[in-house]
């Protein structure tokens, strides 16, 4: 896998500092899951966050989950993940493939308490989208195939970061079709029909 578009440096570390809205950091997971380059540079900034930390005195918390809640926290529920999903995926619940077009298919993935939709999208091969711009962000990782459209050639692994100066037509791989995971705020805005 041939990795050529990542995220900014600003994305990636609001992500490895927590900062990122869950829904916005899934599909940053997803990437960073994905690529090396991208893990390796979490990891780093990680590392800094942390040597900042080291610098700070500590302060005993006032008091534990048990204390507050009079038990001891849940854990998360891990469920079983498809073939060629992304493991960070598990915590999630995905809902089922819905058709919304001729060879395209939404699935929505439920990110409780998150500003951002989030959701998987499935286009067969050479599908034309179509032309939009957005009144907020849309990042996606593409997790299978690939598209391409005005900013260039987006293939497995690769983030797309657009925000409200993009508008694009994606062209889905005439070959492999595209499947992708999403983040979206705001609304898309179409320029063409359906």
């Amino acid at each position: 896998m041939s990795i050529s578009h990542r995220p900014s440096d600003e994305t990636l570390a609001a992500f490895a500092t927590g900062q990122l809205d869950e829904g916005m950091a899934l599909v940053v997971a997803c990437h960073v899951a994905a690529d090396s380059q991208s893990h390796a540079r979490v990891r780093d900034l990680q590392a800094v966050q942390g040597a900042f930390l080291d610098a700070v005195d500590p302060v005993a918390m006032r008091s534990g989950p048990r204390e507050v809640t009079g038990r001891v926290p849940a854990a998360i529920p891990r469920a079983p993940v498809e073939a060629g999903m992304p493991d960070v995926l598990r915590p999630y619940a995905l809902g089922p493939w819905r058709r919304i077009g001729i060879r395209i298919a939404m699935r929505r993935v439920d990110v409780p308490g998150s500003d951002s939709r989030v959701f998987m999208l499935r286009a067969g091969p050479g599908i034309a989208l179509p032309h939009h711009k957005h009144s907020g962000v849309e990042w996606t990782t593409i997790l299978a195939g690939a598209y391409e459209h005005e900013y260039g050639r987006f293939a497995a692994g690769d983030f797309d970061e657009a925000d409200t100066e993009h508008d694009h037509t994606p062209r889905v791989d005439a070959v492999e079709g595209c499947t992708c995971i999403v983040a979206l705020t705001g609304d898309v805005l179409f320029q063409s029909w359906l």
